[in-house]
């Protein structure tokens, strides 16, 4: 997908030729020594070996995306990069730079608490919020010299499209996936920026004003991630993406529209509880009264489920939504392995306290191998009928018509419950790509390793899920859950704070067009 639309295609071009001649605003030292120390390169290159072993041997998804010859040459690529010279930092971009490229949204690597508090100190960060908004960068508040919604063409000299480009590695997504990117840099482009850019005192942006033709430069002072946090709390968009980067009021809701013969149900978040919870209870209980309530309803023809917001949760709330929407019995998964019988490289797992912490890990992880998984042909552990049951639609399941809003933002339990209801139901499917795969992730249980030498921490999970979704044409593997009809914001609305989702749905539904169209999968 383009970053540019074409109408301004070819002046946006000739800005970008301009400017790629400037020279960025020159960085600043860092302030603190931390920050400044010097790692010698025998010490990175043995936590980059470390961290290639412990990925080898316990991640189940490392080669899910990428071949072992693309893993390993993209290891040696970042051991060649390795100099006399690194810090912290620089071995940390090396890190994100291999996990980005593996594909698991999964996947996370932290700096040292020490470093990062360090950082967040600085007075280096940009100082306000952006957001890509159709294909464009914009600022995302009212609060700054320059306007709100101002398309951003370049800050220190780095055209807007190579800043997506180059910024995205700092927030994983599932295989191929691009669209989730647009989440991280809308909250963390501060942080992202001053990772790959080096700290600044100030940042030259050239943008357009809205509706406006003729670009505009202004310089706008460092500021410290904290500045920058409160700017992103006030931002502009908050109404519309607030489920997106916090906890919402209600983690689920369930509205009637009988004058228009719908509902909607919104599921915010899974993150509600394990089985047997007090949250899950009540969560089964909010869901039962609301499927019973279509049951008694019906003149209710239509139901909307939103999961925008969804990033995920505790197992199997997923599957109880999934429930009340299936035609038939279904499983959560066709298959799921893991890498190993007992867990490697456990003296580098990270633990707050101390060994009898570590031991704990191991023995939770022992328990779920026992019960849950069995010996596969490859020696391999494969998960059992126990830990993937057989779920049985519910009595009251909704019979009417069925859509499905989704967005970037769907990931992990939320992005399997998009592709069980988009590959297992007539759903009609709304919005933009989820960041999750529609045939699978890698979840269930992280392993957290903390590098010795560097003190980076990288986490990963430890079962590979292949979803129990037929394979589509219009479901390429690598991909996330595709819609059929692709609806992202305008930038008019985005500058009026209207959902362009939501309102295209209820109008699609209002005109009784459950048809599909079909959507490229070209990006």
């Amino acid at each position: 997908m383009t970053l540019f639309s074409r109408r301004r295609g070819l002046l946006v071009a000739a800005v970008a030729v301009a400017v790629s001649a400037c020279h960025p605003t020159a960085t600043v030292p860092p302030t603190s020594p931390i920050l400044r120390r010097v790692i010698p390169a025998r010490q990175v290159l043995a936590d980059l070996a470390l961290f290639q072993r412990l990925k080898e041997a316990a991640h189940p998804g490392i080669y899910k995306y990428r071949s072992k010859a693309q893993m390993d040459s993209t290891f040696a690529d970042a051991c060649a990069r390795v100099t006399s010279r690194m810090t912290v930092l620089d071995a940390y971009r090396l890190v994100v730079g291999i996990t980005d490229f593996e594909g698991s949204l999964h996947n996370d690597t932290a700096l040292p608490d020490s470093v990062r508090k360090a950082l967040e100190a600085e007075k280096s960060f940009f100082p306000y919020p952006l957001k890509l908004v159709a294909g464009q960068l914009v600022l995302n508040t009212g609060h700054a010299p320059l306007p709100l919604g101002a398309t951003i063409s370049s800050i220190d000299g780095v055209p807007a499209r190579q800043l997506v480009r180059a910024l995205g590695k700092y927030y994983t997504t599932d295989g191929l996936n691009t669209t989730g990117k647009a989440v991280g840099l809308a909250e963390s482009f501060p942080e992202y920026f001053r990772l790959e850019y080096g700290p600044r005192a100030g940042f030259v942006v050239r943008y357009y004003a809205p509706g406006a033709r003729a670009i505009r430069q202004q310089t706008l002072p460092a500021v410290t991630y904290a500045a920058y946090e409160r700017a992103f709390a006030d931002r502009h968009s908050r109404p519309c993406d607030r489920s997106f980067f916090e906890g919402m009021p209600a983690k689920y809701t369930f509205r009637l529209l009988p004058t228009q013969a719908k509902a909607v149900l919104t599921l915010n978040t899974f993150d509600i509880g394990e089985d047997n919870s007090c949250g899950h209870r009540r969560y089964a209980q909010f869901l039962d009264s609301c499927f019973q309530l279509l049951r008694r309803s019906p003149a209710i023809t239509h139901l909307l489920v939103d999961v925008r917001g969804n990033g995920g949760g505790d197992d199997d709330n997923d599957m109880l939504a999934f429930s009340y929407l299936a035609r038939a019995p279904f499983r959560e998964n066709q298959r799921a392995t893991m890498r190993f019988w007992q867990v490697p490289g456990r003296r580098y797992l990270t633990v707050a306290r101390d060994t009898a912490e570590r031991g704990g890990i191991v023995a939770d992880i022992a328990e779920e191998l026992r019960t849950d998984f069995t010996k596969g042909a490859d020696g391999l552990p494969h998960e059992n009928a126990h830990g993937n049951p057989w779920f049985q639609p519910k009595p009251a399941r909704f019979r009417g018509q069925l859509y499905l809003l989704i967005s970037p933002r769907v990931a992990s339990a939320g992005s399997m419950f998009a592709a069980m209801v988009r590959g297992n139901t007539s759903a009609v499917v709304i919005g933009e790509e989820t960041m999750g795969g529609y045939y699978g992730h890698t979840g269930h249980g992280s392993l957290d390793y903390t590098l010795p030498n560097t003190g980076i921490q990288v986490s990963f999970f430890r079962v590979d899920l292949a979803q129990a979704v037929p394979v589509r044409a219009s479901q390429p593997f690598g991909r996330g859950v595709l819609p059929d009809y692709e609806v992202s914001q305008s930038a008019a609305d985005f500058l009026a704070n209207r959902d362009t989702q939501l309102r295209f749905a209820l109008q699609l539904i209002a005109a009784k067009q459950p048809k599909r169209v079909a959507v490229s999968n070209k990006r």
